[in-house]
C-alpha cells in the first residue's frame, strides 16, 4: 500500500488531465453552432424549424456534456495531486522532517 499510493496519485493526475484535454478538444465547433442558429433563423416551415431546433439542442447538449467532463477531469487531477501531497507529508512526518 505504501508504494501504490504515489502511483495512484500520478495515474489520477494523468487520466484527469487527459480527460479534460480530450473533452475541450472535442468541444462543439463554434461554426457548427452558428450554422444551426442560422438554419433556425432561415426556417420557413414548422418542420424546418423543428429540425433546426433539434440540431441546436443536440449541439447544446454536447457542449454541456463536454464542459461537465472537462470539470470532472480537472477534479480528478486535483484529487491525484492531493494524494501525492498527503503521501509526501506522511513520509516527511515519519522521517521526522516535519512536525505531526
Amino acid at each position: 500500500m505504501r508504494r501504490t499510493m504515489p502511483v495512484v496519485g500520478v495515474l489520477m493526475i494523468t487520466v484527469g488531465v487527459l480527460i479534460a484535454v480530450l473533452s475541450v478538444w472535442t468541444y462543439a465547433d463554434k461554426g457548427e453552432r452558428k450554422l444551426a442558429e442560422h438554419r433556425m433563423d432561415l426556417a420557413q416551415t414548422d418542420q424546418d424549424r423543428e429540425l433546426a431546433l433539434d440540431d441546436l439542442h443536440r449541439i447544446e447538449s454536447r457542449e454541456r456534456l463536454n464542459i461537465a467532463t472537462a470539470v470532472g477531469g480537472a477534479v480528478l487531477a486535483a484529487g491525484g495531486g492531493a494524494v501525492l501531497v498527503s503521501v509526501r507529508r506522511r513520509r516527511a512526518v515519519e522521517a521526522g522532517l516535519e512536525p505531526a
